[in-house]
């Protein structure tokens, strides 16, 4: 991972689907032996064992691999960039190998996933994540004359690499991959660590009528060419639909909270009108059962 591989230590949250990590967890089959690259301090690495997996780690970071060393079996301090997965894992094989937000910051990523494949079991996959170059915000910034590196996220400041989805393609073409499943996280406009202001809304909505507009993350799964899980790949989850909805619905209830004074004073006048037009409809019901009685009807 990236020298600063502590920032981006998060505890996934499995109840929010739209998030590559767990998207990432979903696509592991329980009791499976995993290799994590870029361990971080392990938040990935604890869910996993709770599945019932034997988990070893990779990472950069000291002070992250001995937090790691507190839940993964295993964990190797080293740079990705030079990691000879075939020798200084001592042959060791795995059902699956998590890639997420590491390929990125290497200075040449299809070389580290060619080594990769040398410990990866017969019929295993590498889930990888990668952030999308392409998002609307990234475009929009562009427009404007703004290329501005963040702390984290899509233009993160220790990112070496960009990739967009033909660029996944190529990427995995490069080092002898191929792909079998892949789902995207969602951003809309406004959603991400990249200001949008001024924004013209027909502009915006064009943007975001491309999926590859509002895809900030890919989420791959792929094996190395040849192997057999391709001509049978695994039943896996498609969590990114879920996650468009769960993250529609927050977009809505922020929407709300943001409009709560407003749609109260609008929801007293509806209630008011309501409650006036009831009172002229009973009024009016009220006549015509009158009328019934003196021309010698019954009531309704």
């Amino acid at each position: 991972m990236s020298p600063a591989a502590s920032r981006y230590t998060a505890e996934p949250n499995l109840r929010y689907a739209n998030d590559s990590h767990v998207m990432a967890i979903g696509r592991v089959p329980a009791n499976s032996r995993v290799l994590d690259l870029g361990v971080a301090d392990g938040s990935v690495a604890a869910i996993l064992k709770g599945m019932g997996c034997e988990v070893w780690g990779v990472e950069l970071e000291r002070e992250a691999a001995e937090a790691a060393r507190a839940v993964c079996d295993e964990v190797v301090v080293a740079d990705l960039n030079t990691f000879e997965f075939a020798e200084q894992l001592e042959g060791q094989r795995f059902d699956v190998v998590l890639m997420l937000d590491i390929l990125e910051h290497l200075s040449d990523p299809a070389a580290a996933l060619g080594r990769v494949k040398a410990v990866v079991a017969e019929g295993g996959w590498g889930i990888i994540s990668l952030p999308n170059v392409a998002h609307a915000s990234v475009r929009l910034a562009l427009l404007k004359g703004r290329f501005r590196y963040t702390e984290m996220g899509l233009l993160d400041r220790t990112h070496l690499r960009f990739f967009d989805r033909a660029g996944v393609d190529d990427l995995l073409e490069q080092a002898g991959w191929v792909m079998f499943d892949m789902v995207r996280v969602t951003r809309r406009l406004g959603t991400t660590e990249i200001p949008v202001d001024d924004v013209d809304p027909v502009l915006a909505a064009d943007l975001e009528s491309d999926i590859e507009g509002t895809t900030y993350q890919f989420v791959v799964c792929a094996a190395p060419l040849g192997s057999p899980v391709l001509e049978h790949p695994p039943v896996l989850p498609a969590a990114v639909a879920q996650g468009v909805l769960l993250e529609q619905e927050e977009e809505l209830r922020q929407l709300r909270l943001a409009h709560i004074p407003g749609l109260t004073e609008q929801l007293t006048a509806i209630r008011a009108g309501a409650l006036e037009r009831r009172g002229q409809l009973q009024g009016l019901l009220d006549a015509m059962d009158a009328n019934r009685e003196r021309f010698g009807g019954r009531p309704s």
